[in-house]
């Protein structure tokens, strides 16, 4: 267990807040200092004297420009949170897991799992975090962060627009959420078993009268077809 130790956290976002909140809820939180670019740049130096360790919660394309703005000629030990971002100035621990605006449950922190890069144990650069970690060589992370962009977003994404297509059908909001939110039940109980319906019975009959039937909404047929085309091969 690491001692209490004080850190510079720079950031406003959603991120940054959740790190807060996250560090508050540890057996022993660290100290953290907070800075962002609507305060004095005077107050950041005088964080800065005050701690060797600095966490960056802000945007993957401000990341290089912040550390060489203002970090470049201090010593400090410098992690980001993008599962993106990669440079070897940097140390990476990549969360994963999509932080909505409100703050999680207490045992749901406790549970993500981090992708870390450049170091070997997560309590080097997140004291008294014991949260699981995978350690991903840099030359995986733009893989692995396409990864994470298929999953938290492209489901989402054919949601909406049947979602949309629903309504238009005068199907209540309130149906297609709980089926959706059923159907990801059982994706999380059993996998790739979840499939069901004539994509697993192979009734391409029906498959087949469900593209034709899509004119209303090219992106789900186009959708639709590629992804049989990809999945049934």
């Amino acid at each position: 267990m690491h001692k209490n130790s004080t850190i510079l956290l720079i950031g406003s976002g959603r991120l940054a807040k959740h790190l807060q909140y996250w560090n508050s809820l540890l057996e022993t939180p660290n100290r953290l200092l907070q800075w962002d670019r609507s305060q004095d740049p005077q107050l950041l130096l005088n964080f800065l004297v005050q701690t060797n360790s600095i966490w960056l919660a802000i945007s993957d394309a401000a990341i290089k420009s912040f550390y060489e703005t203002y970090l470049i000629n201090f010593k400090h030990k410098v992690v980001h949170f993008s599962g993106a971002f990669n440079n070897k100035r940097f140390l990476c621990a990549h969360p994963l897991m999509s932080f909505p605006n409100n703050f999680l449950p207490e045992e749901t922190y406790k549970k993500i799992h981090f992708v870390i890069s450049g170091f070997d144990n997560l309590n080097e650069v997140l004291p008294n975090f014991n949260n699981k970690f995978t350690i991903l060589s840099s030359a995986n992370k733009s893989y692995y962060h396409a990864l994470c962009v298929l999953a938290g977003n492209f489901p989402q994404m054919i949601w909406n627009e049947v979602s949309l297509q629903m309504k238009q059908l005068n199907l209540p909001t309130e149906a297609f959420d709980l089926y959706v939110k059923q159907i990801t039940d059982n994706y999380l109980e059993l996998k790739e078993k979840a499939i069901t319906g004539p994509l697993i019975r192979k009734d391409y009959t029906t498959i087949e009268k469900n593209i034709s039937s899509l004119e209303q909404s090219h992106k789900l047929k186009n959708i639709y077809s590629a992804l049989m085309k990809e999945f049934t091969q």
